[in-house]
């Protein structure tokens, strides 16, 4: 992944602060590593990267110590496999157990709503009406009803180089 503007990297700070006290503990930070790519990480690990960058002390990060720690992170999110995880997170399983060919709006505030954010379901339907490509589909009002894993790459690609970036601010 290329790397992240301090605005997009403080609304991956805010998303994850799911207790909203300006703070990421060790629960929290996991699900920010896996949400970007890292896979599931042990607590001893979240615990020393925690402690790397805890100049406070307080056992927790602070938006500035999240900068600095995302900033030594030397992460690369552009292989077709990572994105391929990442859709699957956000896509789910059908009936069957495979994973679904798109991601749909109410996929992506799925997943906000199991890390407690509270969720604008238009924000996420702006975020599908602007993706690149022909939409699989649209409803009534004209809104894409889903995303397939060939423009999820390339709206990653672009995600990474600003394009998003309103879309994805509060």
């Amino acid at each position: 992944m290329a790397a992240l503007t301090d605005t997009q990297l403080r609304e991956v700070f805010d998303l994850f602060d799911a207790s909203g006290d300006e703070s990421i503990d060790t629960e929290e930070l996991g699900l920010v590593m896996e949400a970007l790519g890292f896979g599931k990480m042990e607590e001893d690990d979240l615990k020393r990267m925690i402690h790397e960058v805890d100049v406070d002390m307080s056992g927790k990060i602070e938006w500035d110590e999240f900068k600095v720690m995302m900033r030594k992170k030397s992460y690369k999110a552009d292989s077709r496999e990572e994105i391929a995880a990442a859709f699957a997170a956000f896509a789910g399983k059908n009936e069957d157990g495979r994973t679904k060919e798109y991601i749909c709006a109410q996929d992506i505030a799925n997943v906000a709503v199991a890390i407690n954010e509270k969720v604008e379901l238009s924000k996420f339907q702006e975020i599908l009406n602007s993706a690149p490509g022909q939409p699989i589909g649209t409803d009534d009002e004209g809104n894409s009803t889903g995303l397939t894993i060939i423009q999820w790459r390339e709206m990653m690609g672009q995600v990474n180089h600003g394009k998003y970036k309103d879309a994805f601010s509060q």
